[in-house]
């Protein structure tokens, strides 16, 4: 009809959605300007948006809110494209390929082998969040190879950072930016290699009656995954450490 409302909803990540000196940043929401501008050009429709989140801070709320919402809502975040969520949620097409990475104070020896994890973290306590792919990975882990592990749960990845730092008999599992931000935060932590993980793929959340998917899957699907421009955009919020550590990857 001309005009469209939107609705963005978000969960603090850093590096795909989080609020800075009142501005929204990340790659989610550079992606959606770009959208923005799509839908603009190719469909002469103006869109207004506009940010609404209860609490940023809460992963498991976040997920809750998209699922209940209706029409043209997009949820931003570092959130991982899964069967189960595909049933409750529409996705846009993946944007990044994650790492999942194991995590703790540098003081920490180190783990080369998740087989290991029982003999290695003795005693240690893993720091995870509710309905989250990284709980799914710590109940594997769990049930595999360390029956006794004791598992904490918090509302955020931040807080799971945060728990780490501040003690060493804690370990956790997330996504690569938390490493990339502490290491430029100068923050006491340890990447143990044992136990890298590159299986999950990130994509934008929907409403299952947002009837705006199939234009953002058109508009990401005609090259602009593969463009200099989204190049850029990785680079410019990840920053050029996290680029080299995606490149030696891909050799």
């Amino acid at each position: 009809k001309g005009s469209a409302s939107w609705v963005y909803t978000y969960a603090e990540s850093p590096g795909f959605s989080s609020k800075k000196n009142g501005e929204m940043t990340g790659i989610t929401v550079d992606l959606m300007k770009k959208f923005e501008e799509y839908v603009e050009n190719k469909e002469g429709i103006e869109v207004s948006v506009t940010y609404q989140s209860k609490d940023p801070n809460n992963f498991t709320l976040f997920l809750e809110e998209v699922k209940e919402a209706k029409g043209g809502v997009f949820g931003l975040s570092n959130t991982t494209i899964t069967d189960a969520r595909k049933r409750v949620y529409n996705f846009s097409p993946p944007y990044i390929t994650n790492i999942g990475m194991v995590l703790t104070h540098n003081s920490v020896p180190t783990l080369n082998n998740i087989s290991e994890v029982a003999e290695k973290f003795a005693g240690m306590t893993v720091v995870t969040i509710k309905n989250s792919t990284n709980e799914k990975w710590v109940m594997d882990i769990k049930s595999k190879y360390y029956p006794e592990l004791k598992v904490e749960y918090v509302t955020s990845f931040g807080k799971a950072m945060d728990a780490i730092i501040a003690d060493p008999k804690k370990f956790t599992n997330v996504d690569f930016t938390y490493y990339f931000e502490a290491i430029q935060n100068r923050q006491p932590v340890k990447r143990h290699p044992g136990g890298d993980e590159s299986t999950e793929q990130f994509g934008i959340i929907m409403p299952k009656s947002n009837d705006w998917a199939p234009l953002l899957e058109e508009f990401m699907s005609n090259e602009f995954i593969t463009s200099v421009e989204y190049k850029k955009i990785i680079a410019d919020n990840l920053g050029q450490s996290a680029m080299k550590f995606f490149e030696t990857l891909k050799k």
